[in-house]
């Protein structure tokens, strides 16, 4: 698509289309009186693939189109499953059951027989990635299930007759049944990178399903509660022992391989350590499946500060693996990163949240024209191979200087960071900070002076970290300002220590879930499975069990694959490699075609008209930004965009 045709279709608000490869809706209840009441963004009829229920009990029905990959399904008199997804115990239940099923039973009839024989206790005995609801018309009880880290999306509407369910946001906001009104809190905080509730979407009736989560309807109402935790708040770690690391290893190696045995696979092969590492392990022997092997597929940036062409290049060719190499520009097309962004946003079900998503779309398409069904990824690399830097808050109050100092340090050693807003990171914000928040006096002042604390913290938000453009409304200040009160309290100096307890965001943070569904859709829309082996519910149980010091095994970030990795490929320097960033080179970009692509989208009057911003102020800062080309706010401009383009076909 060229320029003026992609800025046509984002500023003209122009309908999403996404192909709806394997979309499928549930209903219980009335909801669903015709089939074409279930329709795809494409407009296409859902047509029913099971029914059960009768008479004036609720009705489970299934719908799906008949010529796309459809859920796994299986249904007893009274009770009946839908598995969307990887059952990776399939082995060990079919052992299980094996005299009450036939061989041929799916992995809806394997959690159907868990069920019956467990009940709700045979939910954490479910291993996979995968979406799942169960209806026990005996109990007339409704359970919607999201795996451990939410790698499946699931999302439900409640429309006041029926219960919609369904693997796709979009499915939900097309139905006639559902209001796809705009969640106008959930829109400010998202500009301002707050917190918002881990259930919401941008869509005010329409809630996911959160990672690890259970929603359980009964009796006429819903109560939603955690069915896995791998670090329980206040729980005692079994820590994992140096001469245990080999575990990692293995488990590794044992989740890259049940991810190639899919089928045909690429990787998307960066020079950093995170993707190299599934590189090398897609390699290894026990993962060699028949398969021939992958394809890396990797992306070249041009700024020289994310330029890892030498690396990826040497990696491959030592690995022997077919590679294709394609420059950013191309992979990006000719209207460039903010273009492309805005295009993409307008075409998902929320708006765009990695901005390279587009360069990596066509990198995928490009490996499935090479027989490619599956990719694998390093995602998640960061978030569980690293360290919390809160772990400073944990150090500070054992007083232990030299345990600091080595995680100073080891920070200096693993990441290219100016040293002074770097030292003030870590010290400050998550160290002194934190300890101050949760001292003695604040917890006095919240229970002496809770109302004028709470009026200082009010106060704060308005003047200093909400800027002018965010639109006044007397209804709107009063329900964002009641959020930031709840969002806000902290307990007193958690038991489990700083460390652990900033582990939970990674695990229940809503733009977490968020990532994780835009990958899931990306995929879906290109007709291929995309897969993070780091997240894994396995493997994120066995790094939260890893202690920092051998996190940071060697006085180096990612010590667990670094050192096997300086081995495997002695002259690439990863014992010594710092985190690769492409910060500059998205905030260069930003600001080089924001001022295009602000013009010709008219600014931001579909954001105004949702009554979020005030567009006069709002077009002024932006042109003083653009003026005095103020880095660090290129991302605010990102954001605006984004947001503007996929509201346009929303409202």
């Amino acid at each position: 698509m060229n320029e003026m045709n992609a800025l046509e279709m984002v500023a003209s608000g122009k309908p999403a289309q996404p192909p709806g490869l394997g979309v499928w809706l549930a209903s219980l209840g009335d909801a669903l009186e015709t089939e074409k009441e279930g329709l795809c963004p494409d407009g296409k009829e859902l047509s029913p693939i099971a029914v059960v229920g009768s008479g004036r009990s609720p009705t489970l029905r299934v719908f799906g189109e008949l010529d796309r990959a459809l859920p796994a399904y299986a249904q007893n008199a009274l009770c009946a499953v839908i598995f969307d997804g990887l059952l990776y115990n399939q082995a060990e239940l079919r052992n299980h059951f094996k005299g009450s099923l036939l061989h041929t039973a799916n992995e809806a009839e394997l959690v159907l027989q868990a069920y019956l024989r467990w009940g709700e206790d045979a939910l954490p005995k479910i291993r996979g990635l995968f979406a799942l609801v169960i209806w026990d018309g005996q109990q007339e009880r409704l359970l919607c299930v999201r795996d451990r880290l939410g790698n499946h999306p699931l999302f439900y509407a409640d429309t006041g007759r029926a219960w919609l369910i369904s693997t796709s946001l979009e499915v939900l906001a097309h139905h006639p049944r559902v209001s796809a009104g705009i969640n106008r809190v959930v829109v400010v905080e998202h500009l301002l990178n707050r917190l918002h509730k881990a259930e919401e979407t941008l869509f005010t009736h329409i809630k996911r399903i959160p990672p690890g989560h259970v929603m359980r309807v009964s009796n006429g109402s819903h109560q939603m509660y955690r069915y896995w935790d791998p670090a329980p708040p206040g729980a005692q770690v079994n820590w994992l022992r140096e001469d245990e690391l080999e575990l990692f290893d293995d488990l590794f190696t044992q989740t890259v391989k049940r991810y190639l045995e899919l089928g045909p696979a690429a990787i998307y092969l960066s020079g950093g350590l995170d993707s190299v590492s599934v590189a090398a392990a897609a390699l290894d022997s026990d993962c060699r499946v028949g398969q021939p092997p992958p394809w890396a597929l990797s992306l070249v940036f041009p700024h020289p500060e994310a330029n890892e062409e030498v690396v990826q290049k040497s990696v491959a060719q030592q690995l022997g693996l077919p590679q294709l190499l394609v420059p950013f520009e191309e992979a990006i097309g000719s209207q460039g990163l903010l273009l492309a962004d805005l295009e993409m946003s307008a075409r998902l079900p929320m708006p765009l949240l990695n901005p390279w998503l587009p360069a990596y779309r066509y990198l995928g398409l490009a490996g499935k024209n090479r027989g490619c069904q599956v990719i694998l990824t390093g995602g998640g690399g960061d978030e569980w191979l690293g360290v919390s830097p809160y772990l400073v808050a944990d150090l500070m109050l054992a007083l232990d200087v030299v345990g600091l100092y080595r995680f100073w340090r080891t920070n200096r050693r693993s990441y290219r960071l100016p040293l002074l807003p770097a030292s003030r990171f870590l010290l400050w914000t998550c160290g002194v900070r934190p300890l101050l928040y949760n001292s003695i006096v604040f917890s006095g002042l919240r229970r002496v002076v809770p109302k004028l604390l709470r009026d200082w913290r009010r106060q704060r938000q308005r003047t200093r970290l909400t800027p002018a453009w965010i639109a006044p409304g007397t209804a709107l200040w009063r329900e964002i300002d009641e959020r930031v009160e709840q969002t806000t309290q902290r307990p007193q100096f958690p038991k489990e220590g700083f460390y652990l307890h900033e582990l939970r965001p990674a695990i229940e943070h809503p733009v977490m879930s968020w990532e994780l569904e835009e990958m899931f859709e990306n995929g879906r829309q290109m007709g291929l499975r995309v897969f993070q082996p780091y997240w894994d519910a396995e493997m994120v149980e066995l790094l939260c069990r890893t202690p920092p010091h051998l996190l940071n095994k060697g006085g180096r970030s990612k010590g667990l694959v670094r050192q096997s990795l300086e081995r495997r490929f002695p002259h690439l320097g990863f014992e010594r490699q710092k985190k690769v960033s492409a910060l500059n080179f998205f905030t260069s970009s930003v600001l080089k075609e924001s001022t295009c692509a602000w013009q010709m989208m008219g600014g931001a009057p579909t954001l105004a008209e949702l009554g979020v911003v005030d567009a006069k102020i709002l077009s002024a800062n932006i042109e003083q930004i653009l003026a005095n080309n103020q880095t660090r706010q290129a991302h605010r401009i990102w954001d605006i965009l984004v947001l503007e383009a996929w509201l346009r076909t929303r409202l």
